[in-house]
């Protein structure tokens, strides 16, 4: 865990009151994740612009935004990020997904009984893992299931944003938030 310095909630929500309340309700848990908090310490701009993707790539879009989450916590997962596996697990938790079913995403694609979701995923692996040609065939295959080329586009956008934010979390090595935890223990 980092020793840098972390805003704590009382300071952020009096200095930034309007992200403040955005943060807690798109993110849906009513707080400001630590990340950001420890974010804005550093680099205001940093911050907010971290917080303007997430925004817009997680919190909005055509697409249902548990498969963001699910996308979010593989993509997490796979990169071995502890601050965003934690708190996207426990978002996707937290917006109705269980934890047996996290279980099968996380560690065997083959077996996700949803066909969307199961080509969303690898969709995800295959961007990781820089494997274009596999993102090529997944690409048409979303198309054939009835995916739109925006949808397929806000799915790549997830997956940026995904990759961006386990970049941040990793190079600063926040700790993970206790609210994130409480809500990955409720749901046992």
């Amino acid at each position: 865990m980092s020793d840098l310095p972390i805003l704590s909630e009382e300071k952020f929500k009096e200095q930034f009151p309007d992200i403040h309340q955005q943060v807690c309700k798109e993110l849906g848990m009513g707080f400001v994740p630590a990340i950001f908090r420890c974010v804005v310490v550093l680099n205001q701009d940093l911050a907010m612009s971290s917080w303007n993707m997430v925004r817009k790539n997680l919190c909005s879009g055509d697409l249902p935004r548990i498969t963001k989450e699910l996308m979010f916590s593989y993509i997490a997962n796979k990169k071995e990020c502890s601050y965003c596996m934690i708190a996207h697990h426990a978002l996707a938790l937290h917006h109705g997904f269980t934890g047996d079913d996290m279980s099968i995403i996380l560690n065997d694609i083959e077996q996700i009984k949803n066909p969307a979701l199961k080509l969303v995923i690898k969709l995800a692996d295959a961007s990781v893992d820089n494997n274009f040609e596999l993102v090529a065939s997944v690409d048409k295959e979303l198309c054939e299931l009835g995916f739109a080329r925006d949808e397929i586009t806000e799915l790549i956008g997830m997956i940026c944003c995904a990759l961006y934010m386990v970049n941040l979390a990793d190079s600063i090595g926040v700790g993970i938030d206790q609210e994130f935890i409480n809500t990955i223990a409720e749901a046992s």
